[in-house]
């Protein structure tokens, strides 16, 4: 009597640790009104499960444990919980893996003692501390493991798979694993083995990947507080050159007061002041959206010191039809690669053109400049294999991937073409 109500008993709490597991794994929160919603999908299996045992035994039911438990948690999971299959199907996964504490330590005690009652005894109480264990430790790190791309989930799902698999294979569809043959039981060492060195290449390479992508989003932001800081600075021309406006007034009347005392020195002193002021606000009227206006002044001037001529035909609105620092951005590198081609060509040669129109409500950017050296192509884009050379290239695709818009790279003759829809 006391051994079968320890078999129901341990039955009972290893189906219901399987299951709250599985959703806390999830990130399901432990609150009563899951905790009794759970516990009901619990009953609805027992009620399954019992009748399947009596009817056929535990050596026919075992098999088919899967479709009465497994099965209707992930129904419960996906349909109710909202989560996706795969994560839903991995949290399953690896709290079946996670019975293995108590299946062990039954096992060892049964080895000891030879005692039945110790075996369901054991299990018990090791599935009631690990239950509470986890729960209170795991489930947080857990719940955001699952939540990531079904990439990334495939490679944590391996390990739980390749055991539900194998422990199903080898000891509910047969007993192969109890028969003594060394190729069965060397296998589940084999297989964890093998997972475990696939989990390392594919989990390190993940981790570069995420690493060069956290390193590339910081030299974005860094491109982006550089280019506030070029237009900040346009601003502050701005306003310096509207000083220089409301003030020339008195400035035209100081000169006139130096001419009638016949001090010419003087005035040519003063007017040659006015100039190196007035030099350092100069800023041309490319369209009516300032921020991109503040942009193209500043490559303007840049190309005008580096003897680069700048050819420009810009319609656009007040209002840009994508984020404007995005645009700004895409169109530093731009014209900021374009620089770097063109400033060793022979100065004839230096030339920059940039078209920038807006249509069915997206920006269109074409930029084009000449090369003595065509570009090499990988997959339509430019690649280089100089460290310091490249990461305008990236930072274009990485704007416009992130706009969803589109991106092209060309030769056209001895020109190289960029072209940008927004």
């Amino acid at each position: 009597m006391l051994l079968q109500a320890l078999t129901l008993t341990h039955h009972i709490t290893t189906m219901l640790f399987g299951i709250l597991l599985s959703a806390f794994f999830l990130g399901v929160k432990q609150e009563r009104k899951n905790v009794l919603l759970l516990l009901s999908v619990g009953l609805i299996c027992l009620l399954l499960y019992i009748p399947c045992t009596l009817l056929l035994g535990e050596t026919y039911t075992d098999p088919i444990y899967p479709l009465l438990v497994h099965l209707p948690l992930l129904l419960v999971l996906v349909f109710h919980y909202k989560f996706r299959w795969l994560p839903a199907l991995i949290s399953i996964l690896t709290a079946y893996l996670c019975c293995q504490f108590s299946n062990w330590i039954g096992i060892l005690f049964l080895s000891l003692s030879g005692s039945e009652v110790l075996y369901y005894l054991s299990r018990i109480l090791v599935t009631l501390s690990v239950f509470f264990f986890l729960s209170r430790n795991l489930c947080q790190t857990t719940a955001l493991l699952f939540s990531k791309s079904n990439r990334e989930l495939c490679i944590l799902g391996a390990m739980p798979l390749v055991y539900y698999l194998f422990d199903y294979a080898t000891t509910k569809f047969s007993t192969l694993l109890y028969s003594g043959s060394k190729v069965i039981v060397e296998f589940l060492a084999f297989s964890m083995c093998l997972s475990y060195v696939v989990f390392l290449l594919v989990y390190f390479r993940e981790y570069e990947m995420k690493h060069r992508a956290e390193q590339y989003g910081e030299l974005m932001d860094m491109q982006l507080n550089s280019l506030r800081t070029e237009i900040d600075q346009t601003r502050v021309s701005e306003h310096r050159l509207a000083i220089l406006r409301h003030d020339m007034r008195h400035h035209l009347a100081a000169i006139e007061t130096f001419i009638r005392q016949q001090k010419t020195d003087r005035a040519l002193e003063y007017i040659q002041e006015i100039n190196r002021h007035y030099d350092d606000t100069v800023i041309r009227s490319f369209c009516k959206n300032e921020l991109l206006n503040s942009v193209l002044s500043i490559y303007s001037t840049r190309f005008s010191e580096k003897g680069i001529s700048f050819d420009s035909q810009i319609q656009v609105s007040e209002s840009l039809p994508c984020p404007e620092l995005t645009c700004c951005a895409i169109l530093s590198n731009i014209l900021e690669n374009a620089m770097y081609a063109v400033e060793k060509l022979p100065e004839e040669r230096r030339q920059i053109s940039l078209n920038i129109f807006e249509k069915s409500g997206h920006l269109l950017m074409l930029g084009k400049n000449p090369t003595d050296v065509p570009p090499v192509f990988s997959d339509d884009v430019p690649v280089t294999k100089k460290s310091d050379h490249g990461i305008g290239v990236q930072s274009i695709i990485y704007y416009v991937e992130k706009e969803q818009g589109q991106y092209q790279f060309y030769m056209e003759g001895r020109d190289f073409v960029v072209r940008i829809i927004l």
